[in-house]
């Protein structure tokens, strides 16, 4: 039969282990909670690749010589008198698209013009329908600057400097055809000519933003070599933009100055030396 001290030894036994138990457990629960605070969520894979597509329109004035075998021609105008002098307003398409992944891109740029130009002497000429294309493409590098695929996660926020270097090429093609007819329209003829020239060009190009929805663009690159007769190619574009959203897509509006000047064949039968400059706006969406 138990004691007196044996059931008060039982009692304190109880009452130990009921005050350890209360100690430990919050003591082995604390811990559990601190680890599950502190440590971070993890992120939703998101996907590296990023999109922009852009469309724009370039309304520029031409400045050049052109040779071809004994003949010799100037040009300076501006867009204004461009169009005076066509028998319908200047056709024109110009855009811009971008693959990225992680830092890397792919880029293409595409402007084509068609100018159908008033004849000097009506009487044997319906005028010159002349057609320009220009195409850059190449590979680029971002150096500073967020992702191209990080773009959402900025929206409605000022983003950090970007700069990008990039290396590719320039096509440049010219095509030309003139009605011509004799007198009472017996004899007709329509005479053509084209060429084109391709050659690698470098370039760089730097963002920096004002506000989270301001900011400005600077753009330039330099190529030719001698590549295809091709003495040398170079562009420089700068532009001010505003970032909005269309249905959700986050987007820019942009508007600025672009200018192109390449020198084609400097020893041979066929030269051009021409400068292209003026204005443009556009339109950028973000994907």
């Amino acid at each position: 039969m138990p004691t007196f001290l044996q059931s008060k030894s039982f009692i304190y036994s109880v009452l130990l282990a009921a005050s350890l138990a209360a100690v430990l457990f919050p003591v082995s629960a604390r811990p559990e909670k601190t680890l599950t605070a502190l440590s971070p969520e993890k992120p939703a894979s998101a996907s590296p690749w990023g999109f922009n597509l852009s469309t724009y329109t370039w309304l520029p004035g031409v400045d050049g010589d052109f040779t071809a075998g004994s003949n010799t021609g100037s040009i300076d105008v501006n867009f204004i008198d461009i169009v005076g002098k066509s028998r319908r307003f200047p056709l024109g398409f110009s855009g811009h698209f971008e693959a990225h992944y992680d830092r890397f891109a792919l880029f293409l740029d595409g402007n084509y013009f068609d100018m159908q130009l008033k004849p000097v002497a009506s009487r044997i000429s319906q005028g010159i329908d002349m057609e320009m294309g220009i195409m850059d493409y190449g590979l680029m590098y971002r150096i500073l600057g967020i992702k191209a695929s990080e773009i959402r996660d900025y929206q409605g926020k000022k983003h950090p400097i970007m700069l990008d270097v990039y290396a590719g090429a320039r096509t440049i093609w010219l095509g030309a055809s003139a009605a011509l007819s004799g007198p009472f329209g017996l004899i007709q003829r329509t005479p053509t000519a084209s060429s084109s020239s391709t050659s690698p060009i470098i370039g760089g190009r730097a963002m920096f933003d004002f506000t989270p929805h301001w900011f400005v663009m600077a753009d330039g690159n330099v190529g030719g070599f001698g590549a295809q007769s091709v003495e040398l190619t170079g562009g420089i574009l700068g532009m001010l933009g505003y970032r909005t959203d269309f249905f959700g897509i986050p987007a820019s509006v942009e508007a600025g100055y672009k200018l192109l000047h390449y020198n084609v064949d400097k020893s041979g039968p066929t030269k051009a030396k021409v400068t292209m400059n003026g204005p443009f706006i556009g339109l950028t969406g973000y994907w």
